[in-house]
């Protein structure tokens, strides 16, 4: 079996706001952090102006520890000829040990549909979009 396949994110314009630019910097320097709220330790994504138990605004933003799948489907996806072989799309939720509450929708890559399972541990592969580079992922243990 093939192993999943990278979308184009050349064109890919990300919306960016005030209180989602913290996550698309730490994007751009490779890491993952994601916001806390500094009153009720709450992690809030989306990020957004106040918290959802709390509804005060400061926020800090804390690197969101190791990642595993929580969920996933997998998609063929045709080739531009009616013989070739089934390419793989991987979307995937993505869960964070250091960040309790926060999942967080992107695509499993460079994975063999065959091999991959719930609980995987995945690393975060930042991927450059139009605008900002988006967080992608791929199994630690990649074969």
């Amino acid at each position: 079996m093939t192993r999943s396949i990278t979308p184009d994110f050349s064109t890919f314009e990300v919306p960016m706001d005030t209180w989602s630019e913290p996550f698309w910097q730490a994007g751009a320097r490779g890491e993952t952090h994601m916001p806390r709220c500094l009153a009720c330790g709450t992690f809030r994504w989306p990020a957004g102006p106040f918290c959802p138990e709390c509804h005060t605004q400061p926020v800090e933003w804390v690197a969101a520890g190791q990642a595993r799948l929580y969920s996933f489907t997998i998609l063929p996806v045709r080739g531009a000829e009616p013989d070739a072989p089934p390419a793989w799309r991987i979307p995937a939720l993505v869960e964070f040990d250091a960040a309790p509450g926060v999942r967080l929708v992107s695509v499993l890559v460079d994975a063999d549909p065959a091999h991959v399972a719930i609980g995987d541990r995945v690393e975060v592969v930042w991927q450059p979009a139009a605008s900002a580079s988006v967080p992608l992922f791929r199994r630690e243990d990649a074969e």
